[in-house]
C-alpha cells in the first residue's frame, strides 16, 4: 500500500477550524509525490490539477479564493516541481497521472469530490474519471482538449512535424536539448512568443507571465518530452458520452493553444455539459479574469446555472 509521509504536518492557520496539511506520499511504483491540502477542516474538498510542466501558479487566484470555504487539494505530478523525477520516464503518462491522483485520494480517504483541471490537467482529471469514476462527483474542465493538442494548436497542425523533430533531437543529442530547454525560459524572443501564445497580454499580469516562464524552465526536459509524447496519442472522444457526472467546460475565445472549438467538442461529447465562453480570455483565462472564473466555478459547484454562455470582462 502506498504510504503517506510521516513528515506530513497539520497546523492551524488563523482560524481555529482551519487546517493546512502538506507532505509526500508514495505512488504505487514507489515514486515520491508532493501534495498540499488546506482549508476549513469540515469543508468540501476541491481537487485542482494544473497543466503540462506548470505549477499551482495557474491556480493562484482560485486557491486564494476557494480555500476560504473549501479545502483545496493539489499534488505535483511525477517529475514536476516538488515531486520526484522517476528513474523510468516512460511512467510519466496521463494514465499514470490518473492513478497517482487516485492514490492520494485514497490516502486522504476522500471521494467523491469535485475536480477542476486546466489544459493537460483536464486530461489528468478525465483519466482519473475513466479509471476511477467513483472518485469524482463533478468536474470543471478549463482550456482543455479531448485529444492530441497539436492537431489544432494555432488553428493548424504545423507543430506536429516540429515536435517530431524536437523528439528526434532529444534522443540523438539529449544534452544539447537540455541546454536549449533551460535557455528557452530566459530567451526574450521565446518569452514574447509564449506570452502572446498563452496569454491575453491586455489582461494578464506580467508577473504571472514571468513566473509561468520561469517554472517551465525548471522541469526536466525528459519529463516534458515523455508526457507531451503521450499526450499526442491521447483520445478521449470515444468514451466521453459515458460521463455521468455534472460537467462544466470553460474556455477563452482567444485561446491559441487549445482553440475554443476543442472546448465546444468536449461540451458536445459529454452529456448535459455546461459550456461557458470568455470572449477576451486566452489559454489562461483563470489568470486574466480570476473574479469571473471564480464566480463561474462557484456557481457550478453550488448548482447555480446561468442561462448565458458568454461573458464579457468588466
Amino acid at each position: 500500500m502506498p504510504e503517506i509521509s510521516v513528515d506530513s504536518a497539520e497546523t492551524s492557520v488563523d482560524l481555529e477550524n482551519y487546517s493546512q496539511q502538506q507532505g509526500y506520499f508514495r505512488a504505487a511504483d514507489g515514486v515520491k509525490l508532493y501534495y498540499s491540502w488546506e482549508g476549513p477542516k469540515d469543508a468540501q474538498t476541491l481537487l485542482f490539477c494544473y497543466g503540462l510542466v506548470c505549477s499551482t501558479l495557474q491556480w493562484k487566484y482560485q486557491l486564494d479564493y476557494f480555500r476560504k470555504n473549501y479545502r483545496v487539494l493539489y499534488m505535483d505530478y511525477r517529475g514536476h516541481n516538488n515531486s520526484e523525477v522517476p528513474a523510468d520516464f516512460t511512467t510519466v503518462t496521463l494514465k499514470t497521472l490518473g492513478r497517482d491522483i487516485a492514490t492520494i485520494l485514497d490516502e486522504l480517504e476522500l471521494g467523491p469530490i469535485p475536480a477542476i483541471g486546466h489544459s493537460l490537467g483536464v486530461n489528468a482529471i478525465l483519466e482519473l474519471y475513466r479509471q476511477y469514476p467513483q472518485k469524482i462527483s463533478k468536474m470543471a474542465l478549463i482550456s482543455g482538449t479531448p485529444k492530441d493538442p497539436f492537431e489544432t494548436m494555432f488553428q493548424h497542425n504545423f507543430l506536429q512535424p516540429t515536435f517530431n523533430l524536437v523528439r528526434r533531437l532529444y534522443f540523438s543529442a539529449p544534452e544539447l536539448l537540455k541546454q536549449l530547454w533551460k535557455l528557452q525560459s530566459i530567451n526574450p524572443v521565446n518569452q514574447e512568443f509564449i506570452a502572446r501564445a498563452g496569454f491575453n497580454k491586455k489582461y494578464a499580469k506580467q508577473e504571472d507571465i514571468n513566473e509561468y516562464l520561469r517554472v517551465t524552465g525548471t522541469i526536466n526536459v525528459g519529463v516534458f518530452m515523455q508526457l507531451l509524447s503521450d499526450f499526442t496519442r491521447y483520445n478521449a472522444c470515444y468514451w466521453l458520452e459515458d460521463v455521468k457526472i455534472p460537467t462544466l467546460v470553460l474556455g477563452g475565445k482567444l485561446d491559441k493553444i487549445t482553440p475554443i472549438q476543442q472546448q465546444e467538442i468536449l461540451a458536445k461529447l459529454i452529456p448535459n455539459a455546461q459550456l461557458e465562453i470568455i470572449p477576451e480570455g486566452s489559454h489562461n483565462a483563470q489568470l486574466e479574469f480570476p473574479e469571473l472564473v471564480n464566480e463561474l466555478l462557484e456557481n457550478f459547484l453550488s448548482d447555480i446555472v446561468d442561462q448565458s454562455s458568454s461573458y464579457l470582462p468588466a
